[in-house]
């Protein structure tokens, strides 16, 4: 009875799913790449989804899929297609769900896969014939007949329909941690921009003494004739010298760094014309013009 009854909901379904191919296959999208690949993964999901429905499931390969730890995976992402009612109609799409919901056997599994069926053409506005609708009705109850848990289809329909909701209360809810994630790193790289323009940093996690200004190493070069292993020591050197010098007024030139202001020149020329040229050393301050000439020399 059982097995007349699931060859009986096959007859039936196989015309449903053949629409659904018609309506979302990857060959009807050649001319559409991105919506053709989403439509190629989906379908085979999808196929993938209606095997216990449209297979017999013997070998211990297809046993292993009605695997609970099995069926949640498969269930575990949506598919996503995109598709027209007809060659002239807009594009539309379509995020469905796939119902998560733990089955106590194959036949519950069976109305639960016919049940998504049914709703998967509905979110495709692919219309049933009531006739068709009432037929695998009958056959769905009929294939769990003598079962110990009774199988419905509406039951089934219900529980799909539950199942959808949550998914797509779920996808709504990552959106939005997405959403305020996504806010909150650009609050912080504005706030890092808008910190660097000032050139001020904290010294410390727990510094909570005044800001210090600090040399824009964006915009900082070293002559061939300082070494590298003094870059840091000199920065932090030249970092303690910057308020004096008031830096804030010529922070966005460019800035060389010298072994010495004589080493700069060549006669009476600058090596590096454009440049803020700072010795590595900063002896005497009271010396040192607070502006940078036009021709970029600080002497």
């Amino acid at each position: 009875m059982a097995s007349t009854a699931l060859s009986e909901l096959r007859l039936l379904a196989k015309p449903l799913m053949r629409n659904v191919m018609l309506r979302i296959h990857p060959d009807f999208y050649a001319n559409e790449p991105v919506i053709r690949q989403k439509n190629q993964d989906s379908v085979q999901r999808l196929q993938e989804l209606m095997r216990p429905l449209f297979e017999d499931m013997n070998s211990a390969h297809s046993r292993a899929e009605l695997s609970a730890a099995f069926q949640a995976k498969i269930t575990s992402k949506p598919i996503e297609v995109g598709f027209r009612e007809n060659g002239d109609s807009d594009l539309s799409s379509v995020v469905f769900s796939f119902n998560k919901a733990r089955t106590p056997g194959l036949p519950q599994l069976q109305a639960q896969r016919t049940a998504d069926l049914l709703s998967l053409c509905s979110s495709l506005k692919i219309q049933i014939n009531p006739s068709t609708l009432d037929d695998i009705k009958a056959a769905v109850h009929a294939m769990g007949a003598g079962s110990q848990k009774p199988v419905t289809l509406e039951a089934a329909m219900v529980d799909s329909a539950v199942s959808r909701f949550q998914a797509a209360r779920e996808r709504e809810a990552k959106a939005n941690r997405e959403r305020r994630q996504a806010s909150t790193s650009d609050i912080k790289e504005e706030l890092t921009r808008h910190l660097r323009q000032q050139q001020y940093f904290v010294k410390g996690a727990r510094d909570a003494g005044p800001m210090q200004m600090r040399l824009n190493r964006d915009n900082v070069y070293f002559a061939p004739n300082v070494p590298p292993s003094s870059y840091a020591r000199i920065l932090a050197h030249i970092d303690s010298k910057l308020p004096l010098l008031e830096y804030s007024s010529w922070s966005n030139l460019p800035v060389m760094v010298v072994s010495s202001l004589e080493s700069a020149l060549k006669g009476d020329k600058p090596k590096y014309p454009g440049f803020v040229m700072m010795p590595a050393t900063i002896r005497n301050i009271q010396g040192m013009p607070s502006m940078p000439p036009s021709a970029g020399l600080l002497t």
